[in-house]
């Protein structure tokens, strides 16, 4: 079999360009992965599937490549956790859908890359996300494949009521939606993560791929 175009690894990043560039239905793609494949959400192992979970829950396994790094001549070694399966690190991470800050990017820019400025990346931060709390809003998307929720006030935990009402009284403003493009102070931490399920890139981007015969996914490929 020839492809048109060959992906290797079908992790974050790997995933959205082999299920973007299968869009076109003249063009054949080959997306190699290392680990397992998982077809659907009933499939995925448990620790795969809830989100909250552990990194001992995580590694050492078959799915993460287990990296060990250190930091500095003084620091004792330390796992870097990647993924090993399709989806890559987005189906074993802690699921913060945290945005960068304006200025980071804008400062990208300045230094000679404006494709990078907030600006000109704000509408694939939109396109990529189905926000479930503030789709409504100018700067977040409605019907991206990505889902993304905060728990609700009903839903915190006794340290974490506590925890906003300290910040609150050392002057920290509240603010529910810390992706909104000048947000500053405490709030909910917006997670991609849908009625307990990590929705990575395996579930966002592959699956509703999958039926597209221009789409070959090969798992266990070193």
């Amino acid at each position: 079999m020839k492809y048109d175009l060959i992906v290797v690894g079908a992790g974050s990043a790997g995933a959205v360009v082999a299920s973007r560039l299968s869009e076109d239905p003249a063009r054949s793609v080959l997306l190699l992965e290392a680990g397992p494949d998982y077809v659907g959400i009933e499939s995925l192992p448990l620790k795969i599937r809830w989100g909250y979970t552990t990194a001992a829950d995580i590694t050492p396994s078959d799915h993460d490549w287990g990296f060990v790094g250190t930091a500095t001549p003084v620091a004792g070694p330390l796992g870097v956790f990647r993924g090993k399966v399709v989806g890559g690190s987005s189906a074993t991470n802690g699921q913060i859908f945290l945005r960068g800050t304006p200025e980071d990017f804008d400062g990208w820019a300045a230094a000679g890359n404006d494709l990078w400025s907030f600006e000109r990346v704000l509408p694939h931060f939109r396109r990529l996300e189905r926000d479930l709390d503030f789709g409504d809003r100018p700067y977040h998307g409605a019907d991206g494949p990505i889902p993304v929720r905060r728990f609700p006030r009903e839903e915190w935990l006794p340290p974490q009521v506590a925890f906003v009402a300290a910040c609150r009284d050392l002057g920290f403003a509240e603010r529910p939606d810390l992706n909104a493009p000048a947000a500053e102070g405490v709030g909910p931490i917006p997670l991609n993560n849908d009625r307990g399920v990590r929705w990575g890139t395996n579930l966002g981007y592959l699956d509703p791929a999958r039926h597209r015969l221009n789409l070959t996914i090969r798992s266990g490929c070193l």
